[in-house]
C-alpha cells in the first residue's frame, strides 16, 4: 500500500521539463512553505529533479507505477485514498491528464487546475473525438483521423469530460480556457491568472543603445515559432534600412528544434547576430532579461508567463494575440500583438524598434503584471487551504 501523509496534496502527472505548469507548482510550493503549511508534491515520475529549482526545502514524491494509463490511474487512486483515510482534504491535481485518470477511477473530491486549453495539447487525442469536434472549430478543422483514432479519441474525450466534471472546482488561467471547457464539457471554472515576482526596476532608455538586443525564452520546439522571428528579421533586412550591426537576437532554451534553427539562421545570413544560449541558470536568465531591449513570443501560448516576466523587467514585448496573457495586456505601447506569420511579426518588430529609438513608450504606464504570490493565495483560497492553515 502506498502511504501518503494527511496534508495538502499537489499532484502533477509527469515532470519532464521545466515549463509553465512546473513553475506554477513551484510558486504554490513556495507560498505554502512561507505560510508554514505542510504539503506533499507528488507525481508519477520526474526526470529533471524539480527540487533543484527551489531554494526552500521541498521534496517530490514519485509514485512510479508501470507506464500504462490503467496502472497509473490505479496508483493515483491508491495514493489519494491513503491520504483520505489519514484525514487529508481534497488534493489539487494539475493538467488535463489528471482529469483523464480521475475519469478512469474516482478517488473522492479533488480540485483541478488546467494550464492549457485542450485545443493546445498536441498529445491529447481527444481532439479527434467526433463529439469534441462538434464543439470546437479548432478540432473540426483537423484532417480526418480514421476510424481507429476517432474511436480512441472519443473514449479519451469522454474520460476527460467525466474527470473534469468530477472536480469540486476547476481553476483555469484565462477566459479562453474557461470558455473552451464550457463548450467541451459543460463545466464552469474559476479564472485565476498566474503572475511573476515583484517588479524589477530597470533603467529606462537602454533601448536607445546599439546593438538593440532582442530576446526569446522558450523550449525550442516547432510550435514555439522561433523560426518566425528569424524570418521576420530577414524580411526587415531586405525591405528596410536595418543593418545587422544594429541588433543581436538571444535565444534562451533547448529542445529538438535547436539544430534546425541554427541551420535556418545560417541560411538567412543571420548566424552572426543570433546567439543560442541554451538552458541557463536562474542567474544567467536574469542577466539575459537585464540586457534585453525587446522580448518576442510569437507562439500561441495557453498563458505565456515569459512575456509577463519580460514586462516585469520593463522590457517591451511582442506576443501572439491568441496567447492567454493578451487578455490582460490591453492597448499599450509596451506590447504589440501579432496574428500569424503573414508579415505582422516583422511589422511589429519594426514598430517596437522605432519606439525604442525615440523613447516614446517610456512615458507610458506599464500594463499591470500579476504577482505570483497573489496567484498562489487565490488558488489556496479556492481549495480552502488558507483557512485550514489558519486553524493549524
Amino acid at each position: 500500500m502506498i502511504q501518503a501523509p494527511a496534508e495538502r496534496i499537489i499532484f502533477i502527472p509527469f515532470i519532464d521539463a521545466f515549463g509553465g505548469a512546473e513553475r506554477l507548482v513551484l510558486d504554490l510550493s513556495r507560498y505554502l512553505h512561507d505560510m508554514g503549511a505542510a504539503f506533499t508534491l507528488a507525481c508519477f515520475r520526474q526526470t529533471i529533479d524539480l527540487q533543484l529549482y527551489a531554494d526552500w526545502p521541498m521534496q517530490v514524491h514519485q509514485l512510479r507505477p508501470p507506464r500504462n494509463w490503467l496502472a497509473e490511474a490505479r496508483a493515483l487512486y491508491r495514493f489519494l485514498r491513503s491520504n483520505q483515510r489519514a484525514g487529508g482534504g481534497p488534493p489539487l491535481l494539475f493538467d488535463l491528464k489528471s482529469a483523464f485518470y480521475s475519469g478512469v477511477v474516482s478517488a473522492g473530491p479533488f480540485f483541478l487546475h488546467l494550464t492549457d486549453p485542450p485545443s493546445l495539447l498536441p498529445a491529447d487525442i481527444s481532439k479527434y473525438s467526433p463529439s469534441a469536434r462538434q464543439h470546437l472549430k479548432e478540432f473540426a478543422d483537423l484532417p480526418s483521423s480514421g476510424v481507429n483514432r476517432a474511436l480512441r479519441g472519443e473514449l479519451v474525450h469522454r474520460l476527460n469530460r467525466r474527470g473534469v466534471r468530477r472536480a469540486a472546482r476547476v481553476i483555469v488561467m484565462t477566459e479562453k480556457i474557461r470558455n473552451e471547457l464550457q463548450d467541451l464539457y459543460g463545466v464552469d471554472s474559476s479564472v485565476v491568472r498566474p503572475g511573476v515576482s515583484s517588479m524589477v526596476r530597470k533603467t529606462l532608455g537602454e533601448g536607445s543603445e546599439n546593438p538593440l538586443r532582442m530576446l526569446s525564452v522558450s523550449r525550442l520546439e516547432p510550435n514555439k515559432r522561433i523560426d518566425w522571428i528569424l524570418r521576420a528579421l530577414a524580411a526587415l533586412h531586405s525591405k528596410t534600412s536595418l543593418n545587422k550591426a544594429d541588433w543581436v537576437f538571444e535565444i534562451v532554451g533547448h529542445g529538438p528544434a535547436l539544430e534546425s534553427l541554427k541551420k535556418l539562421a545560417q541560411e538567412l545570413g543571420l548566424a552572426g547576430q543570433t546567439i543560442f544560449l541554451g538552458h541557463v541558470s536562474d542567474d544567467d536568465l536574469a542577466r539575459a532579461y537585464s540586457r534585453a531591449h525587446l522580448f518576442i513570443m510569437p507562439a500561441e501560448q495557453g498563458y505565456g508567463l515569459p512575456a509577463l516576466e519580460a514586462l516585469r523587467h520593463r522590457i517591451p514585448t511582442i506576443v501572439h494575440k491568441d496567447s492567454g496573457v493578451s487578455e490582460i495586456l490591453g492597448r499599450t505601447p509596451w506590447t504589440e500583438l501579432v496574428d500569424g506569420n503573414n508579415g505582422s511579426l516583422a511589422s511589429a518588430i519594426g514598430t517596437m524598434m522605432e519606439r525604442l529609438r525615440n523613447k516614446s513608450l517610456f512615458d507610458s504606464e506599464l500594463p499591470r503584471v500579476p504577482i505570483n504570490s497573489e496567484w498562489a493565495k487565490a488558488v489556496c483560497d479556492a481549495c480552502g487551504w488558507t483557512e485550514v492553515s489558519r486553524n493549524g
